[in-house]
C-alpha cells in the first residue's frame, strides 16, 4: 500500500487541517463564545504556520516578555500569548512532520535526555501528594521543552537566525522602554494601574521602584534580558559593527532597565555571562577600541541607573540600593531561603530516585497539600535543589546530561563557525545560557518560556555552524 501524501494544492492542505478542528470549535461556540473566538484565532495561526513555520518562531519570540501584562486569566488559568502561539506552532509542525515524514526532521541531541527527564516526571506522578497540580506542572514543563526544541527544526539558516535575533532586539527595546516608563511613572506618582507595577515593587517598599516591565517579577525580567544583553555584548567583541545605529542604544537601554530590576541573582548571572564572553573573545578584549566601547557603555549605564536610583523618595535611596544587592546572607529573605532549602533536602531524601513528583514541593511544604496558600505555593528558590526534590537523582542526571551536551556542542560550534556574526551569536547564546543557569540558583521555575527559547535558539545557531562540518548531530 502506498504511503499517504499531504494534499498538494496550495490552499487545500491548509483547509484540510482546519476542517479537522471545525467540529470541536462549533461545539465550544455554542457554550463559550470567548473560547470559540480564541479557537478561531488558533486555527488562523495554525494555517499560517503550516505555510510559514518561521513566522511562528518569530511571533513566539516577539511575545515572550508578555507574562503578566498581556496575559488573560480565565477560569483560574493564566493564558499567555506566547503559549497560544507556541501551541499553534507545535500543532502545525507536527502536522507537517506527520504528512511529510523525515523531510522536516533534523537531528537534535537534546531529545533523548529531555524525554528521559519527562519519563522520570511521569514516574513521580504516581506518588504525587497533589496529583492535579502535578499533572498541570508536567504539562507546562513538557510544552515549554517541546516549544524550545522545535525551534532548531525551523530555524536552519544563518539568515533565519539573524531574523530571529532582530525580532528579539525589537521586542527588547519595547519592553525595556516600558520598564523605564514604569520606573519614572512610579516616581511621578502614577498609580500601579497605569505603570503596571505590582505593589511589592513600587517606591513605597525600598524608596525606589523595581522594574518588572511586562513580566511577573523583576527577577524574571532580569533573567529574560540576559539573552539580548549577552548577544549584544558578544557582538560588540566580534569585530563587527554593533548592528548599525540600533545596537549600541539598545545595549544602553536594556542595560539600564536590567540594573533597575535590582535583581541580585540577575546581576550575578550577567557577570557569569561576561566571563564566558571574555573567555571566547580574548583577542578582541585586548583591542583598545573594544575595551573603550564596552567600558564607556558600562559607565554610561551605571551613571544613568545610579542617577535614577538616587532620585528616590528619600536621601538614602542609593544606600538602600547598595544594601539590598549586597545583603546576601542576612535578613528575612535569606532565612526564608534557608528554610526552603532544608525542606527541599527533606523532600529529596523521602524519595531520592525519582523525587516527590513535578510541582510537588509546594504541597510537600504546606500543611494541606490540596489547599494552595494565599501567597501561592512555596518554591525552593534554587533550581538544582528543586529538581533533586521533585525528580530525584534520575531527573537531575537527565538535565545535567542535556545541559552538558548543549555546552560542549556550543564550544565545538564556536570553534568551527566560519562567519564572525554566527560566532558572535554562538558566544552570546552560550553566555546567556550559562548566565541563566547561574541565576537559577536563586529561583526555581523550570517551565519558563524564554529559557527554552534561549536553548532552542542556541541549538539552531549550533546546527547552522556544524552543518558544513557534517557534525550536525
Amino acid at each position: 500500500m502506498s504511503k499517504p501524501t499531504f494534499p498538494t494544492s496550495k490552499y487545500t492542505r491548509y483547509i484540510f487541517g482546519a476542517l479537522i478542528l471545525a467540529l470541536p470549535i462549533a461545539f465550544v461556540a455554542s457554550r463559550q463564545p470567548f473560547y470559540a473566538l480564541a479557537a478561531l484565532a488558533f486555527i488562523a495561526l495554525y494555517i499560517i504556520f503550516l505555510r510559514k513555520p518561521e513566522f511562528g518562531v518569530l511571533l513566539v519570540i516577539f511575545l515572550l516578555p508578555f507574562e503578566r501584562i498581556g496575559s488573560i486569566n480565565r477560569g483560574g488559568v493564566t493564558i499567555r500569548p506566547s503559549q497560544v502561539v507556541g501551541v499553534a506552532l507545535l500543532a502545525a509542525w507536527v502536522t507537517r512532520l506527520a504528512w511529510d515524514g523525515a523531510k522536516h526532521w533534523r537531528p537534535n541531541p537534546l531529545v533523548w535526555p529531555m524525554l528521559a527527564y519527562l519519563v522520570v516526571l511521569v514516574m513521580g506522578l504516581s506518588h504525587a501528594a497533589n496529583p492535579t497540580r502535578g499533572i498541570e506542572v508536567f504539562l507546562f514543563t513538557a510544552f515549554t521543552i517541546a516549544a524550545g526544541l522545535v525551534i532548531p527544526q525551523i530555524i536552519t539558516t544563518e539568515a533565519g537566525a539573524q531574523r530571529a535575533v532582530r525580532v528579539l532586539y525589537i521586542i527588547t527595546a519595547i519592553v525595556a522602554a516600558f520598564g523605564l516608563f514604569q520606573f519614572l511613572g512610579d516616581y511621578a506618582g502614577l498609580p500601579p494601574s497605569i505603570t503596571g507595577l505590582r505593589d511589592l515593587y513600587t517606591k513605597a517598599i525600598l524608596g525606589f521602584p523595581r522594574v518588572q516591565s511586562t513580566e511577573l517579577e523583576p527577577l524574571y525580567f532580569a533573567n529574560y534580558l540576559l539573552l539580548p544583553l549577552s548577544l549584544l555584548t558578544a557582538n560588540l567583541f566580534s569585530g563587527k559593527r554593533l548592528h548599525g545605529f540600533f545596537g549600541l542604544p539598545l545595549l544602553l537601554l536594556a542595560g539600564v532597565a536590567f540594573v533597575l530590576t535590582v535583581a541580585r541573582g540577575g546581576y550575578i548571572g550577567f557577570a557569569a555571562s561576561l566571563v564566558v564572553i571574555g573567555l571566547f573573545s580574548l583577542r578582541q578584549i585586548f583591542r583598545p577600541g573594544r575595551i573603550l566601547a564596552f567600558g564607556a557603555s558600562a559607565i554610561v549605564i551605571a551613571l544613568i541607573a545610579l542617577r535614577l536610583l538616587g532620585g528616590g523618595t528619600d536621601a538614602m535611596s542609593t544606600q538602600k540600593f547598595t544594601e539590598h544587592i549586597t545583603n546576601l546572607f542576612t535578613g528575612a529573605s535569606y532565612l526564608e531561603r534557608v528554610a526552603t532549602f532544608q525542606k527541599a533536602n527533606d523532600a529529596y531524601h523521602s524519595n531520592p530516585l525519582v523525587g516527590i513528583g513535578p510541582g510537588q514541593f509546594g504541597p510537600f511544604a504546606s500543611i494541606n497539600p490540596f489547599y494552595e496558600p494565599k501567597d501561592g505555593w512555596q518554591i525552593v528558590n534554587n533550581l538544582s535543589l528543586e529538581v533533586l526534590a521533585e525528580s530525584g537523582i534520575l531527573g537531575a542526571a537527565a538535565l545535567i546530561l542535556a545541559f552538558g551536551i548543549l555546552i560542549i556542542r556550543s564550544v565545538r560550534a564556536i570553534r568551527v563557525a566560519r562567519s564572525p556574526a554566527l560566532r558572535a551569536l554562538l558566544i552570546g547564546g552560550l553566555a546567556a545560557f550559562i548566565g541563566i543557569l547561574v541565576q537559577y540558583q536563586t529561583f526555581s521555575i523550570l517551565y519558563i518560556m524564554h529559557v527554552w527559547v534561549c536553548i532552542g535558539l542556541l541549538l539552531a545557531f549550533q546546527n547552522v555552524a556544524l552543518a558544513p562540518t557534517k557534525e550536525y548531530a
